[in-house]
């Protein structure tokens, strides 16, 4: 596993132009997510490390942890070929706090799923373990990435091969979580805007709905996308097919650009942005919350469960 040797590199240069685009993206994620943690506990009578702040602190570890490279890719031209393989092994553990905000966001949507609808496997025990399997994984394949000569020689090497399978899997079961989390609140929000006569709760639903939805197919896509693109990754390393264009500006768009930076934004605009721009109120209960007692469409009289969809 641990065995060093030197590769053909795939790196054709031209990557400043990508590595300027990830500081500046990733930079920017980060200062709100700055600005998320110390806003929050002024909303919210001083609490610290709530779940919605939480969110903002993986989000901020994760950019922190990624900027590095694309710097070394800005200051260098260079990325596979490069022999700053500490870079990548910061880019892995920020993959474990990426995984670590998504899976808050899924706690915090079970949290409004009925008792009766949930599945074992999606429950928040399960994802706690997930959490520090893969925590684990990548703090080995930290630790093993420096002990190579240059990326791509980590790169070729079995146990980065295990870790890109396994980080497949983790994005289709983080995802598939995601889009059955947002079905289980749908349908009973469904139901209880179609029985509902009060036009005030129906057109609070109907917003609440709305944004689940959006989120569930920015969720599905992009996970579908990271997924497919992790595949072609392990494919283009064992030559399954030419590797040209493996790491241009495109590829690094399909791979890494959409599938983190778009639910990422997504997710503070849809689930926090009232809260980021100041518009935090305090709304009647029985409007923003289903009941998790309830088998279906019900309202509750609990504020934190819907704080997601607010």
């Amino acid at each position: 596993l641990v065995k060093k040797k030197m590769t053909d590199c795939f790196d054709g240069g031209h990557h400043a132009g990508t590595g300027i685009a990830g500081i500046v993206l990733f930079t920017i994620v980060l200062l709100v997510s700055i600005l998320a943690i110390f806003r929050l506990p002024l909303l919210e009578k001083g609490k610290w490390f709530e779940p919605k702040q939480n969110y903002f602190w993986f989000v901020a570890f994760t950019c922190i942890l990624d900027v590095p490279r694309y710097w070394m890719m800005a200051l260098d031209d260079t990325y596979t070929c490069s022999s700053k393989t500490w870079t990548y092994s910061l880019h892995l553990l920020g993959n474990a706090a990426f995984f670590s905000s998504y899976s808050i966001i899924c706690a915090m949507w079970q949290d409004s799923v009925g008792a009766g609808k949930k599945i074992f496997l999606f429950t928040k025990p399960v994802l706690a373990f997930l959490n520090v399997l893969f925590l684990l994984l990548c703090i080995v394949g930290a630790g093993l990435c420096v002990t190579y000569p240059t990326i791509i020689a980590f790169f070729t090497s079995v146990f980065y091969s295990i870790y890109t399978i396994i980080s497949a899997g983790k994005n289709v079961f983080f995802f598939s979580m995601i889009v059955w989390s947002g079905y289980s609140i749908l349908k009973p929000l469904q139901e209880a805007r179609a029985h509902g006569h009060d036009e005030m709760l129906n057109e609070r639903f109907r917003s609440i709905m709305i944004k689940l939805l959006s989120l569930m197919v920015v969720c599905a896509i992009t996970g579908t996308l990271r997924f497919l693109m992790l595949l072609t990754k392990i494919a283009i390393l064992h030559q399954k097919f030419s590797g040209r264009g493996y790491t241009g500006p495109f590829w690094w768009l399909l791979s890494d650009f959409i599938p983190r930076i778009i639910p990422t934004v997504s997710f503070m605009i849809i689930m926090f942005g009232s809260l980021l721009i100041g518009r935090h109120q305090h709304r009647p209960s029985k409007l923003i919350s289903v009941d998790k007692n309830m088998e279906f469409g019900s309202v509750s009289e609990s504020k934190e469960s819907m704080i997601a969809f607010g």
